[in-house]
């Protein structure tokens, strides 16, 4: 089985854990998870599900999971994370898919409005801590789990994520390069195609169809927006202001439907 498919059994299957096991399991299966980041997921995920086998066995003739596997989860956990093999290849790919995925959705504020240019530089420099920001997110969340359980701890764990996440949004307003490209004109018109071509394609691919069709009509609006003021700047047909406040109103129904799916969606979970 591939690693998606044995993650859906996992989750199927965790269903029938006692509130014990789950809380057991689930700590576990966050810590592999987090310290296995650059193993091979297909057996790190095989190797979940059989220790989830292993419990669910145990729990039908009223063992535990702690009387099975032990008090210290962790010592047991790393030993079978140091026999998972290295797999850096899928790594980096997952990491230049989410390089992707964040390339597509940065381009869509910059091809709204003409006017501001593309700053390759700064997508650069934003993307390499962008990176390094959820990979020390991810690890901190490993080693959290068995460690660290005071409230001063986890108050510090919070502040240190969100000055990351601060300092991130502020690279994107504050940090610009010469390494510009304007995306005025045709070749706007043409990104944009592209760009929702390449959205449209890992739409599809998603498995998790209606949490991404919640950002549809805000990309579908915003594409028309930016095509609309580049052609009215090539052909003008619209005088400014009435354009303008066409395009607010654009924008500010696509959040509005996009807020309002993804609140539907999040009830239905």
């Amino acid at each position: 089985m591939k690693a998606n498919e044995i993650i859906r059994e996992n989750t199927t299957l965790q269903q029938f854990l006692t509130k014990d096991n789950a809380y057991y399991y689930g700590h576990l299966v966050i810590y592999i998870r987090s310290m296995s980041l650059f193993r091979d997921e297909q057996k790190s995920e095989q190797l979940l599900l059989e220790i989830l086998q292993d419990i669910l066995e145990a729990q039908k003739h009223g063992i535990s999971a702690e009387a099975y596997f032990g008090k210290n989860p962790k010592q047991i956990a790393d030993e079978m994370i140091r026999h998972l093999p290295m797999n850096l290849k899928d790594t980096l790919a997952f990491i230049f898919h989410g390089l992707g995925v964040l390339l597509l959705f940065t381009l869509f504020p910059e091809l709204t409005l003409p006017n501001n240019g593309f700053d390759i530089g700064t997508f650069l420099i934003f993307s390499i801590y962008t990176i390094s920001l959820v990979l020390f997110i991810v690890y901190l969340l490993g080693i959290s789990i068995y460690h660290y359980h005071s409230m001063r701890t986890k108050i510090i764990s919070g502040i240190l994520i969100a000055l990351g996440i601060a300092i991130g949004i502020s690279l994107q307003f504050f940090v610009t390069t010469p390494w510009t490209i304007a995306l005025d004109g045709r070749l706007g018109i043409l990104v944009i195609g592209l760009t929702v071509i390449a959205l449209a394609y890992l739409f599809f691919k998603s498995e998790d169809k209606k949490l991404w069709g919640a950002f549809i009509p805000f990309v579908l609006l915003s594409a028309i927006s930016g095509i609309l003021i580049r052609i009215n700047n090539l052909y003008p047909f619209l005088n400014t202001e009435t354009l303008q406040v066409g395009i607010a109103v654009f924008l500010v129904l696509g959040l509005l439907i996009h807020f309002t799916l993804s609140i539907r969606n999040a009830r239905k979970r």
